[in-house]
């Protein structure tokens, strides 16, 4: 589910799911990632309006959400989930993931990006695809230039709920205050993704940003 619909960026992600099926997509014009410099927004203790984008990363089910923050007040501008069917290969995987994050940056011009980190993982394989899959969407956020902070999920809790054993559901309800938005139809990937947003907002904004984690 989406916050609202945009022809732009639904045609880019039709055009890969067409290639994932091994269809030949109708011809448009080529995608092009316009480098978003580091700028006094963006910067700790800064009041002014940044855009962040918060990215819940795995391979079959990646999560997004980006918000406007200007001091204490937060305003959603959109979020959803990109996915990819089990029986996709790990290639067609990243290259989806690749073309969908261009098109999340070229559509919204984001400040900085949030990602997931500490994560564990019992199973090495699970953990190699994750880190595939994170690999995949920081490479294409360095290659635009966006400063990349992240959170453990944890972290991630204590900020936005206020303690570190947040369940799921308690963390959707505090975005949706957070955000004055309705997250009933919302993917929880989607919540997790306004999540981090939120959290570094919330840390900018503390002490003039003493708490913010250092770029990657």
């Amino acid at each position: 589910m989406r916050l609202k619909k945009n022809a732009q960026l639904d045609a880019i992600l039709a055009a890969s799911e067409a290639r994932a099926r091994g269809e030949k997509p109708l011809p448009r014009p080529p995608v092009a990632v316009k480098p978003v410099l580091l700028n006094s927004s963006a910067q700790p203790g800064f009041t002014g309006q940044i855009r962040i984008l918060g990215v819940d990363t795995a391979l079959r089910k990646t999560g997004w959400g980006i918000i406007d923050a200007a001091g204490n007040h937060f305003s959603p501008v959109d979020c959803g989930v990109l996915l990819n069917q089990p029986g996709l290969a790990l290639s067609d995987c990243l290259r989806r993931l690749n073309a969908a994050i261009k098109g999340l940056l070229t559509r919204y011009h984001p400040d900085l990006a949030i990602i997931e980190g500490g994560f564990y993982c019992k199973n090495v394989h699970t953990a190699i695809i994750l880190g595939t899959a994170r690999g995949a969407v920081l490479g294409v956020l360095a290659e635009a230039q966006i400063p990349i902070y992240e959170y453990a999920p944890r972290r991630v809790k204590q900020v936005v709920c206020g303690f570190g054993n947040a369940s799921k559901p308690q963390v959707a309800l505090l975005v949706a205050q957070f955000l004055k938005i309705q997250v009933n139809n919302l993917a929880d990937d989607a919540t997790d993704a306004l999540a981090l947003a939120l959290c570094h907002a919330q840390l900018m904004g503390i002490a003039q940003g003493l708490g913010l984690e250092n770029p990657l």
